[in-house]
């Protein structure tokens, strides 16, 4: 058996603490994988660009488990990134080099930027509706809390592919 602190780390994209900050629960996030969630620095800054996001972000950094980790200086880590940085965003394409090369998990629902280059590299990733199904197998989170998170997600703008956890659990 695993210690919690053998496991493999899960580096946050910033899409998945936008979805728990839209939802609602974002003071839940770092208890659905404890001791497992880091975030790298370039994440942090890529959340810390939006003025309004600065006070709930950094809230929830002060108030979590959640390390921040420096970008390695490993320069094989820095090539991978500068060539995904060419097609993807700053945080997937930091969470992608380094899960490559640290043989680590990524937490990102930008499926359309990691999907290909994780299931080519044998990187495992989570959704935000996967994180939202363990908090709700947890008992973090009740069906009705995670209806509300979908509702809420949605209604800020942001996209779930469903509209319910029912629908997803089907």
């Amino acid at each position: 058996m695993m210690n919690k602190n053998d496991e493999t780390k899960i580096l946050l994209d910033s899409d998945v603490v936008r979805h728990f900050l839209n939802g609602g629960q974002l003071n839940k996030l770092a208890s659905i994988f404890p001791a497992r969630f880091v975030m790298l620095d370039k994440v942090k800054n890529e959340l810390l660009r939006s003025k309004s996001l600065v006070q709930a972000i950094n809230h929830f950094l002060n108030s979590s488990s959640i390390e921040i980790i420096p970008f390695p200086t490993n320069m094989e880590i820095i090539i991978e990134y500068a060539y995904l940085n060419r097609r993807f965003g700053v945080g997937e394409s930091a969470c992608m080099a380094v899960a490559k090369h640290h043989k680590q998990y990524i937490a990102s629902s930008n499926l359309n930027d990691i999907k290909e280059f994780c299931s080519r590299n044998e990187i495992k990733y989570y959704t935000t509706m996967d994180i939202l199904v363990e908090a709700l197998n947890k008992n973090i989170l009740n069906m009705d809390e995670c209806n509300e998170f979908i509702r809420e997600v949605k209604v800020k703008g942001s996209k779930l592919p469903v509209s319910n956890m029912e629908e997803y659990l089907k």
